[in-house]
């Protein structure tokens, strides 16, 4: 696979990839690159407000959960919380799995 190309792979290049791979090369035309880190914007539907997230790769995720779910004031925020409070700065892929599987085994 090319890395570091501006140019988008076409599906045949990517087809065999792993299905996060897949997803991302979808998100392609909203995905950028600012001062070599990774980032998603996100649009809302009338183009009037944008959010820039943060590519998290997948050895910081834990850290992420523990600090927008377990250290907020000390709560345990619930899914839906816990999902807005990551969302506002970060995206993975398949984060809502990850937030509901992390908040269903929280043992608080």
């Amino acid at each position: 696979m090319k890395l570091y190309s501006a140019d988008r792979l076409s599906w045949q290049e990517i087809a065999h990839e792993s299905p996060a791979t897949k997803r991302y090369w979808a998100l392609w035309n909203s995905l950028y690159l600012k001062d070599g880190v990774l980032y998603l914007k996100w649009e809302s539907n009338d183009g009037g407000f944008y959010r820039r997230q943060l590519i998290l790769p997948n050895c910081r995720i834990q850290e992420v959960l523990r600090e927008t779910h377990d250290k907020t004031s000390g709560r345990h925020f619930g899914v839906m919380k816990t999902l807005r409070k990551t969302r506002e700065r970060f995206y993975w892929d398949r984060l809502r799995a990850v937030v509901e599987k992390w908040c269903r085994e929280c043992q608080a």
